[in-house]
């Protein structure tokens, strides 16, 4: 996927979770999921992420499409701007060691004492008078 169409993807996500109540200034962890056609480019981009400040978390073998998988994360807001530059720090370092990003992904933080509104709300097992 293209940096641009993954920048827009991520525009319609912090819109929705914006509609649901989630807090996006608050930090949480947020976790990027890329992977390596080899062993080694995924080592090498560990490092780099590393040295970037981000956590990883590897997997030492192949998953189901012979991709060396990796999770890099920490922990920061998820308003706009931190969002964006996120992946586009996250895009150089993987184009760099020809990796694939996968998507992305972090916890929903809501104000305290709120609740869940839409799908959240019924997940949870909250629904509003609406049903």
């Amino acid at each position: 996927m293209s940096l641009e169409t993954e920048l827009e993807r991520l525009r319609r996500s912090l819109n929705e979770r914006a509609e649901l109540g989630d807090l996006l200034e608050a930090k949480r962890e947020v976790e990027h999921f890329v992977s390596y056609a080899s062993a080694q480019q995924a080592q090498d981009a560990c490092a780099h992420f590393e040295s970037a400040g981000w956590s990883v978390d590897r997997s030492d073998g192949q998953d189901a499409n012979g991709l060396f998988p990796v999770r890099v994360y920490r922990r920061q807001a998820i308003d706009a701007e931190s969002a964006e530059r996120s992946i586009r720090a996250i895009y150089a370092i993987n184009e760099q060691h020809h990796g694939y990003y996968d998507g992305f992904g972090a916890m929903v933080v809501l104000a305290e004492g709120s609740e869940p509104q839409g799908f959240f709300s019924r997940l949870f097992g909250r629904q509003g008078s609406d049903g």
